[in-house]
């Protein structure tokens, strides 16, 4: 180097040159791609998974509730679904078990859109399953096909906060629970056409792909290859918007004002008491309305049941004081380019947030970082093909509009149609998108470049375009699938670059189906059932089923192990302890517990998976 740019260099602040040069990583990953998929829990994807021989695993086929073929199996009376009844007419955790269902409800055409044809669906009986006979799970392709087809979704089920905690009762130790609420809860009140007597809802919850049938076989064949865990979970009770903000911050979002809590409008309170003369149908509860709970008011609905639950198990729920936390899905306050979204009935906005994030925490580190989101911006957006029927639906709802209204609201119900705005949360957080680091919030297009040119950051986030998703309703899992192989050939194909990388492939939560593994209560917001997580690296434990419990917080976890970062903060789930081991290998002996992916590698000098 000539001596007169080593003098300059000498002359830069510290922090200038610790932003040139990226802190080592502890382990050879240089790379941690996390890609995040919707709503399908551990079994509704792998519960008839044969691991490699010397694997266990526990499923709906080991357990022996269904066998091979979809068909009952020898256990399946665990799994037989019941009535219920609230205890004293309010919600309730602990519910009174009645009499079994002799055939369960009908799953419904709830939330199908084609994105094909633009059509969507009232929540009516789906035809495909009328002649469907089960009391428990059933295999939802001997009545539907596999494939990546449009017309061939199915029904979306609910999943909101406090009813997948009265589903679950907080362990999931008694199965019985899924159909009843699905089906007494329903869509929620705040949901356009929803009533007692229209609820919206069939038992679309007790469905489950067969891997050993067939189906997901690229899902299949990346488990034997790579690392699966089978032990991995949902960090919030509920749906989308509440885990993909946990993923980034192991933290819920709060309602507030300039970085200090304040009350939300009483409409957006959530009220899970039943309404007067129905079983279970919540008075305030979803996206459309009831979103928020001060969880540290024990004498709020639906929070005392959840914090009586807490304080047998003496856990702490994690609730500040007077601060009221999203619960149910809302959308972001901004938009992409960082200019506030409009809130609209149905289109509700939670507040913008100030919880530390992980982007924050990584460029404070020096360490490069990306989120990329599918059909966020540019010609990801406006190429997709289905911008042309935006532009459609535009011209038909705006038959006088001029040129520059169309476009704006051909940009609007393409974003909705395509972008998943709710698994862009760092988009909520004033200091990235108003600051520099607004700049890496990037589209697919910008993550295809990335790997082929080498430019890949150390951290990356990827989240498909809507349709490829795997989200029921408006997509399936094939084409989640399907983006997931195209991506893993992508890095396979540039061996230089998979060599130090490591590929996180999960789904944001469970979408409401069925699952029998045991939950780990953490706090007053989770954990929720388990959902896939497979890891593709050359240091993946080839074939391995890892049984240590994890949950998104361990993604976090694993990126500080990886680059010695502390936690996000005093009260992020990243900073609780790995799980030291008991008589259950599923259960750790110091609950409460999170691990940190570690034990899915092998870096003591293995060969590279091939």
């Amino acid at each position: 180097m000539p001596t007169r740019h080593l003098l300059l260099l000498l002359a830069l602040p510290l922090a200038v040159l610790a932003a040139h040069a990226e802190p080592p990583a502890r382990t050879p990953i240089r790379h941690v791609v996390v890609v995040v998929g919707e709503n399908v829990s551990f079994d509704a994807l792998f519960g008839t998974y044969v691991p490699p021989k010397g694997e266990t695993i526990r499923n709906l086929l080991s357990e022996g509730l269904v066998r091979a073929d979809g068909s009952p199996g020898p256990a399946y009376g665990r799994a037989i679904q019941h009535r219920q009844k609230n205890r004293n007419g309010q919600w309730s955790v602990d519910l009174v078990r009645g009499a079994p269902y002799a055939r369960l409800p009908q799953p419904s055409l709830a939330g199908v859109f084609n994105a094909k044809t633009l059509e969507g669906y009232e929540p009516d009986p789906d035809p495909r399953f009328a002649s469907m006979f089960a009391r428990g799970p059933f295999q939802i392709t001997h009545h539907a096909a596999y494939g990546t087809d449009f017309g061939l979704e199915t029904g979306d089920p609910v999943h909101r906060f406090f009813q997948m905690w009265q589903q679950t009762g907080g362990s999931n130790a008694d199965l019985t629970r899924y159909t009843w609420v699905a089906t007494t809860a329903g869509r929620g009140p705040d949901s356009p056409g929803i009533t007692p007597e229209h609820i919206g809802q069939g038992a679309e919850v007790m469905g489950f792909l067969s891997m050993a049938g067939g189906d997901a076989p690229t899902f299949r064949a990346l488990a034997e290859r790579y690392a699966l865990s089978d032990n991995y979970h949902q960090s919030f009770q509920g749906g989308t918007t509440a885990n993909f903000l946990a993923l980034a911050t192991g933290d819920a979002a709060r309602y507030e004002l300039n970085g200090q809590p304040v009350t939300p409008p009483l409409r957006q309170i959530d009220d899970p008491t039943p309404q007067p003369g129905t079983e279970n149908f919540y008075t305030r509860d979803g996206g459309h309305g009831g979103a928020y709970a001060r969880c540290d008011d024990s004498t709020a609905p639906g929070v005392a049941a959840i914090r009586r639950h807490l304080a047998s198990l003496k856990r702490d729920p994690n609730c500040a004081p007077r601060t009221y936390y999203l619960l149910n899905n809302q959308e972001p306050p901004f938009l992409p380019d960082g200019t506030p979204d409009v809130a609209r009935p149905s289109h509700l906005l939670y507040p913008p947030q100030t919880n530390p994030e992980i982007g924050t925490a990584l460029t404070t580190a020096g360490i490069g970082w990306a989120w990329y989101s599918g059909g966020r911006d540019g010609k990801d957006l406006t190429d997709d093909p289905l911008y042309a029927g935006a532009a459609r639906l535009a011209r038909e709802r705006l038959p006088n509009a001029d040129a520059a209204a169309l476009a704006e609201a051909t940009a609007t119900l393409a974003r909705e149609m395509i972008y998943n705005n709710s698994g862009d949360p760092l988009v909520s957080f004033p200091r990235v998108i108003h600051g520099p680091d607004r700049a890496k919030l990037l589209n697919m297009d910008a993550f295809h470049a990335a790997i082929a040119d080498g430019s890949l950051p150390s951290v990356s986030f990827v989240v498909p375009k809507n349709v490829d998703s795997g989200h029921p309703g408006y997509s399936v899992t094939a084409r989640y699938e399907a983006f997931v192989k195209d991506l893993v050939a992508r890095f396979e194909a540039n061996p230089t670059l998979f060599a130090s990388t490591a590929i996180v492939i999960t789904t944001d939560e469970g979408g409401g189906y069925f699952d029998s593994g045991w939950i780990q209560t953490v706090d007053f917001f989770g954990d929720g059932p388990r959902i896939p997580l497979i890891v593709v690296s050359p240091y993946a434990r080839r074939g391995h089923v890892d049984h240590i419990y994890q949950d998104h917080a361990s993604v976090l976890k694993f990126i500080e192990y990886n680059w010695n970062l502390p936690p996000l903060s005093q009260r992020s789930r990243d900073r609780l302890p790995n799980p030291l081991p008991s008589k259950d290998p599923y259960r750790p002996a110091n609950q409460p517990a999170i691990g940190d992916l570690t034990t899915l590698f092998d870096f003591g000098g293995a060969k590279p998976a091939r």
